[in-house]
């Protein structure tokens, strides 16, 4: 058995800024404030982690953040929805066929891994029809950390399988330094992605296990991905592959 968990933003497609702008928004209508989160950085952060990055050091308290979440939450999935069926978004090289193979694949199971709450990332997916993939996810709802994250899959995973999965049997696909670090946390295999904002040769030098430009040549990230399939091709001892 295979575990495959994808992050969203940047790995399998970009919202154009419009996840940004929704939580924003969100945020003014329901604390009258977005405090700092113009000039957050929000790649590979959860989007619990955010918000109090952004509110608490505008003088809101905990508590006060907390008590709003489901509003603001509902407000933001509202706005994220809105500018997905206006034409925000775009999808990026691969993903469709790449998750065709991989689900259709014997032994595997195909999960989300992302900081995006629970409502958000299904706006998301179902902006390009790519929810029905997966059979289960980890979300920004649930944890504050995303190197929390891997545990919680685990056990998401068992209960369905019934299978006592190693995180050895994990795989994590992403775009930035924090997915790497998300799979290196559990010694789960990291395939790195560079469509998202992180600079190339940053990522390569963080050694993932795998790196790609992009998901574009369904044959060696599935090869990457499935041992059985064959070995990808290497440079520098690390599954660096361009496409």
């Amino acid at each position: 058995m295979k575990v495959i968990l994808f992050d969203i933003d940047g790995t399998l497609l970009r919202c154009d800024g419009a996840g940004k702008r929704s939580m924003m928004r969100a945020c003014i209508d329901v604390f009258g404030t977005a405090g700092g989160m113009e000039d957050i950085n929000f790649q590979g952060k959860t989007d619990l982690y955010l918000i109090r990055q952004s509110l608490i050091p505008a003088g809101l308290d905990e508590t006060e953040v907390m008590r709003g979440i489901g509003e603001l939450r509902s407000r933001y999935t509202s706005y994220l929805s809105e500018a997905m069926r206006n034409g925000a978004g775009t999808l990026l090289p691969g993903v469709p066929p790449l998750l065709e193979r991989l689900s259709a694949a014997p032994g595997t199971l195909l999960g989300v891994l992302t900081g995006n709450f629970r409502s958000g990332a299904a706006v998301k997916l179902e902006r390009f029809d790519l929810g029905g993939f997966f059979r289960f996810g980890v979300y920004g709802d649930d944890v504050t950390d995303r190197n929390e994250m891997p545990p919680v899959a685990r056990d998401l995973a068992r209960a369905i399988t019934g299978v006592d999965l190693s995180y050895g049997d994990m795989v994590i696909v992403g775009d930035t330094s924090h997915d790497i670090e998300c799979a290196r946390s559990v010694s789960a295999v990291s395939l790195c992605v560079g469509t998202g904002w992180d600079d190339r040769e940053n990522l390569i030098a963080l050694e993932p296990d795998f790196y790609f430009d992009d998901l574009g040549d369904t044959d060696a990230v599935v090869r990457a991905i499935l041992p059985r399939h064959g070995q990808a091709g290497t440079q520098n001892g690390t599954g660096v592959q361009s496409t």
